[in-house]
């Protein structure tokens, strides 16, 4: 077949298909449209209403005013307003991606902080930090001190 002929059958095989060939389809689906090395943070759906994810996310855009908060349509939209509101009342760019093939599964992606070019930051997903036991200053009382009440 000639290069031309070629030509042609690809640019309907193309359209056929949807357009042009994304790289890394599965990638950017995770990330709500980006690749992975450009990540800075990753909130999945059941941590975004998180107030220290929330926190997460707002020191980041006020220190970064570059990055861009990708926000998850198909989350409610009461998850979707404080990291709105955060964009917003800081200057900076937010998008909302609403494609159906972004999933709202709570492991899947509700919130990505990504900036234009690759970081190549490795731990990208905000985890939360559950306060751990404060341990008690006062002596435990052996038996015989119990025994005794002394």
């Amino acid at each position: 077949m000639p290069i031309e002929n070629e030509n042609v059958q690809n640019r309907l095989d193309q359209a056929m298909n949807g357009g042009t060939p994304k790289i890394n389809p599965d990638e950017q689906r995770r990330y709500l449209g980006t690749f992975k090395e450009r990540v800075v943070l990753a909130i999945p759906t059941s941590e975004v209403l998180n107030p220290d994810a929330i926190e997460a996310v707002k020191k980041l855009v006020e220190k970064n005013p570059y990055l861009t908060t990708i926000i998850n349509g198909n989350i409610s939209s009461n998850k979707q307003s404080p990291y709105i509101r955060i964009a917003t009342q800081n200057n900076a760019k937010f998008t909302l991606n609403t494609d159906q093939i972004y999933g709202t599964n709570p492991n899947d992606y509700a919130i990505v902080v990504a900036a234009k070019s690759a970081v190549n930051q490795t731990d990208i997903e905000f985890k939360h930090h559950k306060p751990t036991p404060s341990t008690s200053t006062t002596p435990k009382k052996s038996f015989w001190q119990k025994l005794f009440n002394k």
